[in-house]
């Protein structure tokens, strides 16, 4: 039950726009979780992995035949892995301070809340070199646990003025490298994994599910101009968080 319940974690916040890093942080806190879970969470990346692809399969073939979209995507991704390793390498030893989460998902749901009244015209194929660094700044920000990728990648395409649908297909096309890299940079510490194998597939299993949810419940919320209301939802989980990590 419990791989289970981190599935559904996994799956509904690493889509929604609330930071699947902070919200595991904060359960394994809550629930005095001691065991090393980090091989089983990189392990749910594949399940995020193959809901991405299920879910946008149609929309991942026609951009990817687009070869304007598909080299900006992969300057994206160079950027969002430099950018991110460079994070990781320098600032680690600040990840497991108890304050950094709660207070990195308070300005997660002020970005969030930033994103109101924007004129959105651009297609997908409109997407440039600036769009790309800028993308790929903000995507490798996202190592930081509290902030959201998905959330802080489609505020920043709305901002540069994409359309709401082509903002949703941008920001998860260009999560697929990083989902996929992460999973293969960390594939070693699965393999060695203490976690029994049934445990891992439940877990993935829920993730997976949970995963084409969320998808479907950011696409509404992205169609329907309720975007902007997740932010709410991370200052309260912000405040939860200030006093679970006590």
């Amino acid at each position: 039950m419990k791989f289970i319940f981190l599935g559904i974690i996994q799956g509904l916040t690493e889509f929604l726009p609330v930071s699947s890093s902070g919200h595991l942080y904060i359960f394994k806190k809550y629930l005095n979780l001691t065991q090393d879970l980090l091989p089983f969470f990189v392990f749910l990346h594949l399940a995020t992995f193959l809901a991405i692809f299920v879910f946008l399969r149609k929309e991942i073939f026609l951009l990817l035949l687009q070869r304007k979209v598909a080299i900006n995507i992969l300057i994206i991704s160079i950027i969002t892995a430099g950018f991110g390793l460079l994070i990781d390498h320098f600032f680690q030893s600040f990840f497991e301070n108890k304050y950094l989460v709660p207070f990195l998902l308070l300005i997660n749901g002020g970005i969030l809340l930033s994103v109101r009244n924007t004129s959105q015209k651009r297609e997908a194929a409109n997407i440039g070199l600036k769009d790309s660094l800028i993308l790929g700044v903000s995507q490798g920000l996202a190592v930081f646990p509290g902030i959201s990728r998905s959330g802080i990648t489609i505020v920043v395409l709305l901002k540069r003025g994409f359309k709401s649908k082509e903002a949703f297909s941008l920001s998860f096309l260009m999560a697929m490298p990083v989902i996929l890299g992460v999973f293969l940079l960390k594939l070693k510490g699965i393999l060695n994994s203490h976690i029994p194998v049934p445990d891992m597939f439940l877990g993935f299993c829920a993730a997976f599910v949970f995963g084409l949810l969320a998808l479907a419940l950011i696409k509404r919320a992205l169609i329907s101009e309720k975007f902007s209301k997740f932010g709410y939802y991370c200052i309260l989980v912000s405040f939860l968080g200030l006093f679970f990590c006590r």
